[in-house]
């Protein structure tokens, strides 16, 4: 090795050597958890540091706290791998330094900064500038933008604020300059699986593997994620010769969909866990198979695509039922109290969640499925988080958290789990205070044990700590024809009795999932009712079918239902 030169050995998988290898304008990285974003991410920052000395990169997110809660923790792990270290005051040693005005001797960015308040920079004049859609979103003129957890996005707004900032230095390092890079004025967009429609343009430049080389690249990714999971369960099984089949299979199909630069210089890659196998092996890939819920595995371990089907049973297209809320000044002081300690900012909890009051009770609900239990944690207010609008005479009834975990086995444990995951989330609510919703389902005594299902529920809340009141819907089930009728008046947003329905779309994914992929149909007496027979449908995952959608209308129709019950008492008095 040449002296003063310092190398450094980087393994990477397929993956992540093939977006490296890879030079476009604009990527787009759809990965599942356990594929390397976080190195993506990291690589990415460390060439704009290296390529463009003095230049800025913006980090576009849409809110400041998930940026310092979700992509820079795992950045900045990749980065000191690369060994990057962090400026030390005392010695006045390191190579960036975050949210404060850079040493004396540093170079500075070319373009002028007047405050480092949201701004990362390196030694080297390099600015990454952070830049959230809930506030300082129009930032300087910038050489190459990087989102992280892209599906979170406002695209439109995206559009109109972050992207005509993409536009400084091009006699430096553009078409203007003597040795022009390919990368710069770029994105990358880095992502799991979008789930809701509004989500969908993260997809939408895949279409040039179509229409350059007749690849439908979709429906084959699809196919090759229930080869996996058959493949695992070859495994399982320790039958040998079928694993074997169904592995070459599989590389049969990927090796169609290669992934290769558009004619415009945009580069669209598909990754799941089984990309990254050789350094998680497949002994962690059953473990999270054997522990995970099938719907938590398929999407967020192999990447699979779900879409939107026709003939919902809930009407909630329209992007302003869905919003992202974290407490940035919370996250803000606890990340100056802790001196921007990545670990301790990638722990979260309520207190780093904007749409929770810690002074008003939680309510939640659960389904108590054969499969999996689920629970919907939900608080009303006056406070429309998608609009940013105060209503004071009308409710707003925000989904606010989702938590759930898989049946092993018949017994008590996962109703206990489920609770303690609750519990932990929100160990520093003050107000410890539960509006309980009971699933009927859950009163029933069952031969193994003294206790219900909601019992063990309320005495494990209580164990906690919490306070719980309780409230019991009419009947074992909501009627499906009524309650269709009310998420109809509470959908469409006219009449002022119902309140305005909203969701947290980062924290309540596999909620919105269930809900968008549940079909409705005409029963035999021409009333309208949910087809649940996914549910028996051994071949549809529980999560995809209706069971947090249910877990969702049992609280809604208890506490709305006699909005819906009085107006049709009204119409057939007055008829």
């Amino acid at each position: 090795m040449e002296s003063n030169v310092w190398e450094e050995e980087i393994v990477v998988n397929p993956a992540q050597l093939a977006f490296w290898l890879q030079p476009a304008k604009n990527k787009y990285a759809i990965y599942s958890r356990g594929t390397g974003k976080s190195f993506i991410c990291g690589a990415e920052v460390d060439e704009n540091v290296r390529l463009m000395p003095r230049g800025v990169t913006t980090l576009a997110q849409a809110t400041y706290g998930q940026a310092l809660t979700k992509t820079l923790p795992s950045t900045f792990k990749m980065l000191e791998m690369l060994g990057y270290k962090r400026y030390d005051t005392k010695t006045k040693t390191g190579d960036y330094i975050v949210c404060r005005q850079p040493p004396e001797g540093w170079y500075r960015p070319y373009e002028h900064l007047m405050s480092f308040e949201h701004c990362i920079t390196f030694s080297n004049g390099h600015c990454l500038y952070i830049l959230t859609q809930d506030g300082n979103s129009r930032g300087p003129n910038a050489d190459y933008n990087i989102t992280d957890e892209a599906l979170t996005l406002d695209k439109e707004q995206f559009d109109q604020e972050v992207a005509p900032t993409n536009r400084g230095n091009e006699h430096i390092f553009g078409r203007k300059s003597v040795h022009p890079l390919l990368k710069h004025h770029g994105n990358t967009f880095l992502s799991s699986m979008p789930y809701t429609p509004e989500q969908k343009w993260l997809l939408e430049p895949a279409k040039y593997y179509e229409e350059e080389r007749g690849i439908h690249l979709f429906d084959v990714w699809n196919k090759i994620v229930k080869l996996q999971m058959q493949l695992i369960d070859a495994k399982v099984a320790n039958d040998a010769g079928l694993f074997k089949e169904i592995w070459n299979e599989t590389i049969r199909l990927r090796r169609t969909i290669t992934p290769f630069v558009s004619k415009d210089n945009t580069l669209f890659i598909l990754a799941s866990i089984f990309d990254n196998i050789a350094n998680v092996g497949m002994s962690y890939i059953i473990n999270q198979y054997n522990i995970m819920d099938k719907l938590t595995f398929m999407i967020e371990i192999l990447n699979y695509m779900v879409d939107k089907i026709d003939h919902c049973y809930y009407n909630l297209d329209d992007r302003h039922r869905y919003y992202n809320a974290t407490n940035d000044s919370f996250i803000r002081d606890f990340a100056e109290n802790t001196e921007f300690d990545w670990k301790q900012l990638a722990a979260t909890d309520s207190r780093m969640d904007a749409d929770c009051n810690p002074n008003q009770p939680l309510e939640i609900v659960c389904d108590w499925g054969s499969s999996a239990s689920f629970m919907e944690v939900a608080q009303p207010s006056h406070f429309d988080w998608a609009a940013k609008m105060l209503h004071p005479n009308r409710m707003v009834d925000n989904t606010i958290n989702e938590f759930f975990v898989k049946r092993a086995e018949e017994d008590d444990t996962e109703i206990n789990a489920l609770m303690d995951k609750f519990c932990h989330y929100y160990r520093f609510h003050p107000c410890r205070m539960v509006e309980f919703y009971r699933d009927r389902y859950g009163d029933a005594h069952r031969a193994n044990s003294k206790k219900t299902y909601n019992e063990i529920a309320i005495a494990r809340l209580e164990k906690n700590g919490w306070k719980v009141n309780q409230h019991t819907h009419r009947g074992i089930e909501p009627p499906q024809h009524d309650k269709y009728l009310l998420w109809s008046y509470i959908c469409a947003e006219t009449d002022e009795r119902y309140p305005l329905k909203r969701f947290n779309a980062t924290k309540c994914k596999y909620i919105l999932i269930s809900m968008n992929n549940t079909r409705v149909r005409t029963n035999t007496q021409g009333k309208f009712e949910k087809d649940k027979r996914s549910e028996r449908n051994g071949s549809i995952l529980p999560e995809e079918a209706t069971h947090f959608g249910d877990c969702v209308d049992k609280r809604v129709w208890t506490k709305y239902g006699d909005i819906l019950l009085n107006t049709f008492s009204f119409v057939d008095a007055r008829f």
